[in-house]
């Protein structure tokens, strides 16, 4: 087969709604790379995105950094650490990525450079390709699927590192699509050609910290090595932090969301975990109290790409920084999401035998020019910080003013507040996109990379979409949903429904669906077949309600206030009253995913009508005859339900009805006024 070398940038991808890694950081990273100058923000803090871009060096004058970044390289600073008993030249962490999600090349591209420059590269849970393996400055991973593990493999570079969960899908084990495992990814990875490799959301040897702390002291036994724990950031990260020193392993490394994936699904990525930037603060402070910080390494990673990133969240009070996509962006990603599809168009997440390939000189060349400037612009700013070695700033939080967000986020997460504002983005008029396979395929749709946190990274439609929910990690267990079974039926009264999820009677043939499916229906219909509106309260948001019995359906179509804040109200005021039991609440709004029913729950809905996706659905299929639309609207409510069940299993959640309805412990808000608004904590806390 005649190759396709690829060995040159193409121009990177636009997308419909504003990215994190838009084209301009994308431009910063590749100029980084072709030059080996660092790019190290100037201007003031942002009013937007990540609480890293709001907050800024209280005694770092702009005139002091660009003079420090016009002679980098002849600074008398270090920026190196003790990695368990190894020099490393910069406090860099890269991947974890394994072989099969990258297409081999950018594998051994990620560990040539890392060992070259003096960071370290973790090779992820794929096994150990035999070209990665002669490179010193790895990581291997034990995974909870134990992909091509053997003791050649645990022997192999640095350190071991147990990983529990990921940023862009905590609580949900990995996923490598079955088109992508070939012949050498199969014999490596010792499972069949072709099929999906499903790693388990928990490790089934790893239920409790004293699991975790017997597993840590084998790996060392065996190794000889130093351990690390993989896991995500998640809303009680300061606990799983605690537990994870306890356990005596030397590091943590905590994966923000956000962060980048071969493969996982939407509703995951955008609904579940906390920036890394929320998570750092709080474990640091933990661990300090807990008078174990000083026996743990502490990675932070998501979204990280610059100098002033890697100093912020070293000053916030990590050790390391881990930077996983904007590695993949000095090698040529055009953040086009097709990493799980097998059809990368820059060789790097590909399927194995494709025809193109990546040129290993080419990229590893550019990543060890992106790592070298990171590492030079992190000079220039210790430099002007008055600084001569990189341990000084580990945790040095009061060196940071934080502007534009509220006092309630500062206090939970240590920082000084220099000017308030509000963290949420919010746009009600942002295009909501719902993927074809939720209709076509009865499945939630899967995407590739990061960069995405609504309302946070991107746009949010509603506050709602600010609630980021918790996932195990360590101190309990998840559930696997694609293996196990999670309750998720409902009983009103003398019925009991199969889903929470209402359908709306828009349709003749969604009206059916529901019947087939055991789905409660929203309205009058022609089949005259119960629903759950009949004899019920219908309110708008806003509107007291006095009952002690019965169903309230809150319809936010008929105007007032929030959904989600009426749903909350009524819900803590019926338990104030002591007659929640005899009350059924319906929420009926424009909503389109799982997490916007798992949330809704949350707050205290019974039941919920996720209107938005159902109308959309309908226009597509409106020109189809009545049991092709039908089959759409099944489709819809099976993959409605599944992503329930994902995020259900995420967080170790059995039960629909008596675990998640009205339990609020499971969100946090990114954001101060509508943690208050929701009756929620802050993330942080």
């Amino acid at each position: 087969m005649q190759h396709i070398v690829v060995r040159t940038y193409i121009e990177p991808a636009r997308h419909l709604v504003p990215e994190f890694w838009g084209e301009e950081r994308v431009a910063a990273v590749r100029k980084m790379a072709e030059t080996g100058m660092p790019h190290v923000e100037l201007n003031g803090p942002a009013r937007r995105g990540r609480l890293l871009d709001r907050l800024v060096f209280r005694d770092l004058r702009p005139s002091s950094l660009k003079e420090a970044l016009s002679r980098a390289d002849r600074l008398d600073v270090d920026v190196g650490i003790d990695f368990f008993g190894n020099r490393l030249e910069l406090p860099l962490y890269i991947g974890d990525m394994s072989f099969g999600a990258l297409s081999g090349n950018p594998n051994i591209a990620i560990a040539k450079a890392a060992t070259e420059v003096g960071a370290v590269a973790g090779i992820g849970e794929g096994g150990l390709h035999p070209e990665v393996a002669k490179f010193r400055n790895i990581v291997v991973q034990w995974a909870s699927a134990r992909f091509g593990m053997d003791m050649a493999l645990l022997k192999a570079g640095l350190a071991v590192n147990i990983k529990i969960g990921q940023g862009a899908k905590p609580g949900i084990g990995g996923h490598l699509p079955g088109k992508k495992v070939v012949d050498v990814i199969a014999q490596l990875r010792k499972i069949p050609v072709g099929s999906d490799a499903l790693s388990p959301a928990p490790h089934h040897d790893i239920y409790s910290i004293e699991d975790l702390a017997q597993r840590v002291k084998a790996l060392r036994d065996m190794t000889g090595k130093p351990v690390l724990v993989k896991v995500a950031a998640v809303n009680k990260i300061h606990f799983v932090a605690v537990g994870v020193a306890r356990s005596t392993a030397e590091g943590i490394i905590i994966d923000g969301a956000g962060a980048g994936t071969g493969a996982t699904p939407i509703v995951a990525r955008d609904h579940l975990g906390i920036p890394i930037d929320y998570a750092v603060p709080v474990v640091d402070a933990w661990l300090r109290r807990d008078g174990t910080r000083h026996n743990v390494r502490v990675v932070a990673g998501g979204l990280l790409y610059s100098p002033m990133d890697v100093a912020k969240i070293v000053a916030l009070g990590a050790d390391m920084a881990n930077l996983g996509t904007a590695a993949l962006i000095a090698m040529g990603c055009i953040m086009c999401h097709a990493c799980h599809t097998g059809g990368c168009p820059t060789a790097l997440t590909n399927m194995i035998g494709a025809p193109k390939v990546l040129d290993i000189e080419w990229a590893s060349r550019l990543l060890a020019n992106y790592l070298l400037a990171v590492g030079r612009g992190l000079k220039a700013v210790l430099y002007a910080l008055g600084m001569s070695s990189i341990r000084e700033l580990v945790g040095r939080k009061d060196l940071l003013e934080a502007y534009y967000v509220d006092a309630y986020l500062a206090e939970a997460l240590g920082l000084t507040v220099r000017e308030e504002g509000e963290v949420a983005w919010i746009d009600p008029n942002v295009r909501q996109l719902v993927q074809r396979e939720y209709y076509e395929e009865g499945r939630p749709p899967i995407t590739g990379m990061g960069g995405v946190v609504p309302g946070y990274t991107t746009p949010a439609r509603r506050p709602l979409d600010l609630l980021r929910i918790e996932a195990a990690q360590v101190t309990h267990p998840s559930v696997d949903p694609y293996r196990e079974d999670l309750e998720v039926s409902v009983r009103v009264g003398a019925e009991e429904y199969h889903t929470p999820v209402v359908v709306p009677a828009i349709d003749d043939a969604a009206v059916l669906a529901a019947y087939a499916l055991g789905a409660p229906i929203y309205g009058e219909n022609a089949y005259g077949l119960r629903h759950i509106d009949e004899g019920a309260v219908v309110v708008p948001p806003g509107r007291d309600v006095d009952v002690a019995s019965g169903v309230v359906v809150i319809d936010e179509r008929l105007g007032g206030g929030l959904l989600e804040e009426a749903v909350a109200r009524l819900d803590l005021d019926l338990r104030r009253r002591g007659v929640r039991g005899q009350v059924y609440i319906v929420a009926v709004g424009r909503l389109y995913n799982g997490g916007d029913i798992y949330k809704l729950a949350a707050l205290g809905a019974d039941l919920v009508a996720p209107l938005g996706i159902f109308e959309h659905v309908k226009e597509r299929v409106k020109h189809m005859e009545l049991r092709a639309r039908m089959v759409r609207y099944e489709n819809v409510i099976s993959a409605l339900t599944k992503e329930l069940r994902l995020l259900m299993g995420a967080n170790g959640v059995t039960s629909y009805y008596h675990t998640l309805v009205g339990n609020r412990d499971l969100l946090r808000s990114l954001d101060g006024r509508i943690a208050k608004l929701l009756g929620v904590e802050v993330a942080g806390k």
